[in-house]
């Protein structure tokens, strides 16, 4: 298999280049997806698909991490961002029919494109409900692990799709995270099995306000628990 060339490797892999692909709209984002896994065949068999939040991007410390992470382990990885964002809109329920489609295009595209042995989905808030939709409703995830991180608990847009789905599931969210909900994570929990990283006093941004020892150390927590969860 050819190897890239240095300068385009250097394009292609620097974290400049994937901050800013968080900007693209969907449609630039896959050709240039396409361009890249056609042209130079890079070599792997594992795709990540990495959902941001509404207001937590691809930038953000608990998706990066991971992205990079397994990126330089050969990890194909595909950060996906959503046409309300790029058009700095805000999420409506009108908007839920195309955020959904959008997705499931990127998904279909990324498949098109190369046979993956396996697959990952990693998901952070509305990401994480756009994760366990997608689950429930595209035969091609069958056997994807799923990481779903501060998901919307006791909400429709999250817990009875999650339910519906019995894929490997790894879902962490912090006791100060508006969306904690005890009782529905025990529901939830009795629906199916799943691995739970609970995370005391961070809030949905995996912070611990006024503690930055222990932000930091809840950031390595989750993000040392997603990489032992996508890479069993």
């Amino acid at each position: 298999m050819d190897k890239l060339p240095a300068s385009l490797s250097r394009l292609f892999l620097s974290q400049r280049e994937r901050r800013l692909r968080s900007g693209w709209r969907l449609v630039g984002q896959m050709a240039m997806l396409l361009f890249f896994l056609v042209l130079f065949g890079i070599p792997t068999g594992i795709l990540l698909i990495a959902f941001p939040g509404n207001h937590y991007g691809m930038d953000g410390p608990l998706l990066y991490y991971p992205c990079e992470m397994l990126q330089a382990a050969g990890w194909d990885t595909l950060a996906l961002s959503y046409g309300f964002q790029t058009a700095m809109q805000e999420l409506g329920d009108e908007a839920l029919p195309g955020l959904i489609g959008e997705c499931t295009a990127a998904l279909h595209a990324a498949l098109s494109a190369r046979s993956y042995p396996r697959l990952a989905l990693l998901g952070k808030s509305l990401g994480a409900g756009l994760v366990a939709y997608l689950c429930g409703a595209e035969a091609a995830l069958a056997g994807a692990r799923a990481a779903c991180l501060t998901p919307a608990l006791g909400t429709p847009l999250f817990d009875p799709l999650l339910a519906r789905t019995s894929h490997p599931a790894l879902l962490a969210i912090g006791t100060a995270d508006r969306f904690y909900d005890p009782q529905a994570l025990e529901r939830l929990q009795a629906a199916r099995p799943f691995e739970l990283v609970l995370v005391e006093g961070a809030d949905h941004s995996m912070d611990v306000p006024g503690d930055l020892a222990a932000s930091l150390q809840a950031l390595r927590q989750v993000v040392a628990a997603v990489l032992g969860f996508l890479t069993p």
